[in-house]
C-alpha cells in the first residue's frame, strides 16, 4: 500500500506545481502578508482580516457569511497554552478540556455537538489550509499528535460550521487552521523558555525576509527537553520541529509558488488521570480536591519502575519499549502554487506528500479496591496475596486498601502518511451593480493508517511518588505475574491485539458561487464525497501461554497476538455535503448573516474489527447484520457517513468605545447529528466489557461569542461558547443531557503595554459543570494564568510566566469517573489541569 505513494508522490508533487490548480483555504500572498503584519506588529485589523480558511479567499470577515475567528500568535503565548487542545479552548464554539498534556490525544467537541468516543470526529486541524491527517478521530492517531504552535505560526483561524462542511473534507463542526509566517517582512528572534519550578526547557526561533528581488524565506521551530509540569522522574519532552517555506513571486505582483517543508520528531507526554477527594451529594460532584498521595496537578502515574515494559510484538517475539507518551516523526514537502489570469481567473493548487510515524505507549489509570483483585483468577490461579514488583518495597507484602489496575498501552504507528492535492479555479464576474464568484474545486487525499496495539494487563500501586509494579501471588507462593503484568495484548480482549494497514482515498469535487451586492450577498456551495476504503485488519486469536523469563520457564502468562479473525476492506462510499448562506451588510461596521449547512463525516479505521466489514470486502447492511450473513454482525452501511445538521443565525460588529476600538461576534446555533462508532475501553462500554458499538443521536442549541477591545496599550481578548447539549442512546425513548460537554466554557486574554517598559498580561479559562454516561455532575472551575514581559534592553526582552496562578484544582470533567460515592469524602477519577508553575524566558529579537 505504501510503494503506491512513493512512486508517485514526486510526479503527482510536481504536476500539482505545474498544473493550474488550488486549495481548499483560498490563502491569496496579500492575505498572507497580513496575518503576519497583525502577529509581527499586533494591529488590530477590526475584522477587516481577510477570511483565508474554507472560505472564498478574497473577503473579509465581517463580510463573510460564516463564523470565523483568527488568532494571532501574541494572543496564544500570552495565554500560556499546557498543550495543543488549550488553545483551542480561545476559539468560541470548540469544547476541548485541555487536560491531555502536551502529547495530545485531547476530544475536541464543536458547538455542543460532543464526541461520542474519542478524537476530533468533526474537527480538521489544518497548515497552511491542508490537513495533515484525513480524520480527527484516528484511534491511537488523533488529529492533535501531528500539529504543534511553534515560533512559525502567525495565525490560527478557526471556521466553525458553514464553508467548512463544503470547502473542506471530513470537518463539517470546524476547520482549525495553523498558518504560517512567509517572510513578508524581515525579522525574527530567538527565545529561550526554562521552567523556575520544574525541569522543562524549551526554545523557540525564527527568521524571515527577503532573499532577493521577489524571492522571500521564512524558517523556524522548537526544541524541547524536560520532564514536564507534573514532574515526571525522567525525560518524557524530548522534541524538534522545524518548519519552513520560500515564496517567488511573479512578475505580475499577484501570482506566486511557495514551497513548504517540516521535519518533526517529537516525544510528548500525554496526561492519562489522577485520582482525587469530593463531596458527593444528591448526584452532585463538588469540592474536587487532591487525593492523599496523588495529587494530579502535579503528579502522575508515569514512574521511573515502569518507564518501560515487555511487550510481545507483531513478530511474535518480546520487545522492550518505553512508556514515553505520544511520539512522532514527520517529514513533509509542500507547495502552494497561485496564478491570476488578468483581473478576474485564479488558479490556486495546494498539494503536500508527508511521511508520518509514531507511537503511544502510556500507563492508563484505573482505581480499583484490593479486595476486588485479592480472591480473582489470574492465569489459571487465585490471586492470594500482592507484592511490590520492584522500588524500594521490591519483595515485601502490599496492604494498600486502593491499586492502579489499567493498561500498559503501546501502540506502534507504523504508517499515517498521505498525498493530498487540492485543486481551485476561480472567476469574478460583474452582473450590473453586483459581482458572482464562481469556484469549481477538486480534493484528493490518499491517506494510510498501518498500526499494531499491544495493551497489557499491568497492577502497580496507586501514588503519584514513582508507582512501582505490583506482582501476583497464589496461595502457594506461584508467582503468577512478571514485572506487574497478568496479561500481553489481552488487556481489552480479542478485539484490540489487532495489527492493520488500511488505506483510504477521498476525492471531492466541490463549487461554489457568491453573489455580492454593495449591501448583502448570498453564498451557496457543494461538495460531492466519495471515499475508498482497501486494505485489512487482523483481531486477536485465541489465548495462549508464554513465559517472558527465559530462566523461570514455569512462569506462564496469558498472551494474545493478532492471528485471528481477518477484514478485507473493498468498499467506497459516496455522500453530499452542502451549505448556503446570506449576508445583509447594514454598514460598514454592522453585518447580520444566516446560514443552514449538512456536511458528512466518514468513519474511517473505527468501523473496523466490529462485525461491520463482510466476508468480501463490503460494508455489511443492516438485512445482513440481522441474519448474520456473510460475516456480519453489524449494521456497517448507515453508520458509515454521519450527518451534521447546522443553522446558525449571526451579527458581527465593531466600533468605537472611550477612545479603544471594539469588535463583537455573536451566534445563535442549532445542531444535531447521530453517529456509531467503535469504543475499545470498558469504562465506556455497558456492563464493563471493552469493544462495542456505541449508537447515538445528539442535539444542541445554543450561542458563541468573540470580542475583542484595545484602547492604547490595553487588549482585551474574550470568547463564551453556550451549548444546550443532549443525547438519545440507542433504543433509549428521551434524550438526557450530553456527557461531557458544559453548558458554558469561556476564556479572557488581557494584556497592558507600558510602552517600552513591560507588558503585563492576565488570562482566565473555564467552564461550567459536567455530567458523567450515569448523567452524575461534575462542578466546573477557573484556571488563570500571569506573564509579565519586561524590555530590558533594545531588542532584548525577559518574561516570567505563571501557569493556574491560584493553584486551583480544575478537573473540567473530562472522562471523570466516580469511584467511591459511599465513602466520605468520595473518591473519583479525572485529568485535572497542571497546577501552578512558573516559567521564566529570555526573547533575543532581530
Amino acid at each position: 500500500m505504501r510503494k503506491s505513494i512513493y512512486h508517485t508522490c514526486v510526479s503527482v508533487l510536481a504536476l500539482g506545481v505545474a498544473l493550474p490548480c488550488a486549495g481548499a483555504a483560498q490563502a491569496q500572498d496579500m492575505a498572507d502578508d497580513a496575518a503576519e503584519a497583525v502577529a509581527d506588529e499586533g494591529e488590530d485589523q477590526g475584522l477587516n482580516t481577510i477570511v483565508v480558511t474554507a472560505a472564498a479567499g478574497n473577503r473579509t470577515q465581517i463580510e463573510s457569511s460564516i463564523s470565523v475567528t483568527a488568532i494571532d500568535d501574541s494572543i496564544i503565548q500570552n495565554f500560556q497554552p499546557a498543550s495543543e487542545a488549550e488553545i483551542f479552548r480561545l476559539l468560541p464554539g470548540i469544547q476541548t478540556p485541555g487536560t491531555s498534556g502536551p502529547g495530545g490525544n485531547s476530544n475536541i467537541a464543536v458547538r455542543g455537538l460532543p464526541v461520542a468516543t474519542g478524537g476530533s470526529p468533526f474537527v480538521q486541524l489544518q497548515e497552511d489550509g491542508l490537513p495533515m491527517v484525513l480524520f480527527g478521530d484516528i484511534q491511537f492517531g488523533n488529529n492533535d499528535y501531528w500539529t504543534r504552535f511553534d515560533a512559525t505560526t502567525a495565525t490560527v483561524e478557526a471556521v466553525r460550521g458553514g464553508s467548512a462542511t463544503t470547502l473542506a473534507s471530513q470537518a463539517p463542526g470546524a476547520v482549525i487552521n495553523y498558518i504560517s509566517h512567509t517572510g513578508a517582512r524581515e525579522g525574527g528572534y530567538v527565545q529561550v523558555n526554562k521552567g523556575v519550578d520544574y525541569n522543562d526547557t524549551r526554545v523557540d526561533f525564527r527568521y524571515g525576509g527577503p532573499l532577493a528581488e521577489g524571492l522571500n524565506f521564512h524558517i523556524g521551530g522548537f526544541f524541547q527537553r524536560g520532564r514536564d509540569m507534573l514532574g515526571v522522574d525522567y525525560t518524557i519532552n524530548d522534541a524538534i520541529q522545524v518548519k519552513g517555506n520560500i515564496t517567488k513571486e511573479f512578475e505580475d505582483g499577484a501570482s506566486f509558488l511557495r514551497l513548504f517543508f517540516k521535519v518533526a520528531d517529537t516525544q510528548g507526554i500525554n496526561y492519562t488521570g489522577a485520582p482525587a477527594l469530593a463531596d458527593f451529594s444528591n448526584g452532585k460532584i463538588t469540592n474536587i480536591r487532591a487525593f492523599p498521595g496523588f495529587d494530579g496537578r502535579s503528579q502522575s502515574n508515569y514512574s521511573i519502575y515502569n518507564q518501560e515494559q515487555l511487550i510481545l510484538n507483531r513478530e511474535g517475539n518480546f520487545e522492550r519499549v518505553g512508556l514515553n507518551g505520544i511520539s512522532t516523526e514527520q517529514q513533509y514537502l509542500g507547495a502552494h502554487l497561485h496564478w491570476e489570469f488578468g483581473d478576474n481567473i485564479t488558479v490556486d493548487n495546494r498539494a503536500r506528500y508527508s511521511d508520518v510515524s509514531g507511537g503511544f505507549s502510556s500507563p492508563f489509570l484505573n482505581i480499583a479496591p484490593t479486595s476486588s483483585v485479592l480472591g480473582s483468577t489470574v492465569n489459571g490461579a487465585t490471586v492470594a496475596s500482592i507484592r511490590y514488583a520492584n522500588g524500594p518495597r521490591a519483595g515485601q507484602l502490599f496492604t494498600g486498601a486502593l491499586l492502579d489496575n489499567n493498561v500498559n498501552v503501546t501502540t506502534n504507528i507504523r504508517d499515517l502518511g498521505a498525498l493530498v492535492n487540492d485543486l481551485v479555479v476561480a472567476g469574478e464576474f460583474d452582473i450590473g451593480t453586483m459581482q458572482l464568484t464562481a469556484r469549481g474545486g477538486f480534493f484528493y487525499m490518499d491517506q494510510t493508517i498501518a498500526m499494531d496495539w499491544h495493551v497489557n494487563r499491568s497492577t502497580r500501586e496507586l501514588s503519584g511518588n514513582n508507582p512501582a509494579q505490583l506482582d501476583l501471588f497464589d496461595a502457594a507462593g506461584n508467582q503468577l505475574t512478571f514485572q506487574g503484568i497478568s496479561g500481553y495484548n489481552n488487556n481489552w480482549g480479542s478485539c484490540c491485539a489487532r495489527d492493520y494497514d488500511l488505506g483510504y482515498t477521498n476525492t471531492a469535487p466541490y463549487a461554489q458561487l457568491v453573489l455580492d451586492h454593495e449591501r448583502f450577498n448570498l453564498d451557496a456551495s457543494i461538495r460531492f464525497e466519495r471515499i475508498a476504503a482497501s486494505g485489512f485488519t487482523i483481531a486477536g486469536g485465541n489465548t495462549f501461554l508464554v513465559s517472558p523469563d527465559p530462566s523461570r520457564p514455569n512462569l506462564r502468562i496469558e498472551a494474545i497476538t493478532a492471528n485471528g479473525a481477518r477484514e478485507t476492506l473493498d468498499y467506497a462510499r459516496s455522500y453530499t455535503s452542502w451549505s448556503l448562506g446570506a449576508l445583509f451588510k447594514a454598514s460598514s461596521d454592522l453585518s447580520v448573516f444566516a446560514r443552514a449547512s449538512r456536511g458528512g463525516r466518514f468513519n474511517a479505521d473505527r468501523q473496523t474489527v466490529g462485525g461491520k466489514i463482510a466476508n468480501n470486502g463490503a460494508l455489511c447492511t443492516g438485512a445482513q447484520a440481522l441474519a448474520g450473513a456473510n460475516g456480519c454482525s453489524a449494521d456497517g452501511v448507515t453508520p458509515s457517513v454521519d450527518f451534521v445538521n447546522q443553522y446558525e443565525l449571526g451579527v458581527k460588529a465593531r466600533g468605537e468605545l472611550g477612545g479603544g476600538d471594539w469588535t463583537a461576534e455573536f451566534t445563535l446555533l442549532k445542531g444535531d447529528f447521530s453517529q456509531s462508532t467503535f469504543e475499545l475501553s470498558a469504562t465506556r462500554c455497558p456492563n464493563g466489557t471493552g469493544g462495542c458499538v456505541i449508537d447515538s443521536n445528539f442535539r444542541s442549541k445554543g450561542f458563541e461569542f468573540f470580542g475583542t477591545y484595545r484602547n492604547g496599550g490595553l487588549s482585551l481578548v474574550s470568547n463564551v461558547t453556550f451549548s444546550d447539549s443532549e443525547r438519545q442512546l440507542s433504543g433509549a425513548a428521551n434524550y438526557t443531557r450530553a456527557p461531557f460537554i458544559p453548558d458554558f466554557s469561556y476564556s479572557l486574554s488581557a494584556s497592558y503595554d507600558f510602552g517600552d517598559l513591560a507588558t503585563l498580561g492576565l488570562s482566565a479559562t473555564g467552564q461550567s459543570s459536567v455530567v458523567d454516561d450515569a448523567l452524575r455532575e461534575f462542578e466546573g472551575d477557573t484556571t488563570v494564568n500571569a506573564s509579565l514581559r519586561v524590555n530590558a534592553l533594545e531588542n532584548l526582552q525577559v518574561g516570567l510566566n505563571v501557569y493556574n496562578l491560584f493553584d486551583v484544582y480544575d478537573l473540567r470533567g473530562n472522562g471523570a469517573t466516580l469511584i467511591n460515592g459511599a465513602a466520605n469524602p468520595a473518591v473519583i477519577s479525572g485529568t485535572p489541569v497542571p497546577g501552578r508553575t512558573v516559567m521564566a524566558n529570555v526573547r533575543l529579537s532581530f
